[in-house]
């Protein structure tokens, strides 16, 4: 492995492990000072909400989830969606890029033919690939970010599959936020019951996922 490699590597990591330290020493703002904030902020709340959220989601554990839901909360459904979506597909690109720029080559020289074979099958069906894990997501939103920018799937088609896989699941934790002031009205309780469908697909997908799971003696087969 080359030293610029190494280099690259070590950079990434650092800023990995600054992240979290960032993460578990100062926190995330409380739900009341968000809004406080966003008030305070007029016509510049939706940006601000905007670069918070893209920021976050490039933290390794980064709570989205957490910050989708607010979204609706403290934006309405319509402005919050639109916010989260864009802010997603910021930090999910920017993360993808950070990847592939400090860690791909790391990785490849470390893990061999055995990431090589994975690799090309993601290559392969990239698109699907995406989508499928921002659909039913197997791993968290931001590890996902960076966990594919180690592979070789192009930026064009991991940015189209990340804007049109996160919409369903963005939807229905927007709705969340936005009418669970309300936990009887129809909008929270289908947006619950979308929540639930998510969850069993996603429980489902990834029972079979390793039920399927390639072997050592054969690793070009199962699902990637």
């Amino acid at each position: 492995m080359s030293r610029g490699v190494l280099l690259k590597a070590g950079v990434l990591l650092a800023l990995v492990v600054a992240a979290v330290a960032l993460q578990l020493s100062v926190g995330l703002p409380s739900q009341a000072e968000l809004r406080s904030t966003l008030d305070g902020l007029g016509g510049w709340a939706v940006p601000a909400f905007v670069a918070a959220y893209a920021a976050i989601s490039l933290l390794p554990a980064g709570p989205t989830a957490v910050m989708t839901v607010l979204g609706g909360l403290l934006l309405g459904f319509g402005t919050g969606l639109v916010a989260v979506l864009g802010a997603a597909v910021v930090g999910a690109v920017s993360a993808f890029l950070l990847s592939r720029v400090l860690g791909r080559d790391a990785v490849r020289s470390l893990t061999g033919q055995r990431f090589a074979s994975l690799d090309e099958r993601v290559r392969a069906n990239g698109f699907a690939t995406v989508l499928l894990a921002r659909l039913v997501p197997l791993v968290p939103f931001s590890t996902a970010n960076y966990a594919f920018g180690l592979t070789s799937v192009s930026t064009r088609t991991y940015a189209g599959a990340t804007v049109l896989g996160i919409v369903p699941g963005s939807a229905v934790y927007v709705a969340v936020g936005a009418f669970g002031t309300d936990p009887g009205s129809p909008p929270f309780l289908l947006a619950i019951a979308a929540l639930v469908l998510l969850t069993v697909l996603g429980v489902w997908r990834q029972r079979r996922t390793r039920g399927a799971a390639p072997t050592d003696a054969d690793p070009a087969t199962g699902p990637v």
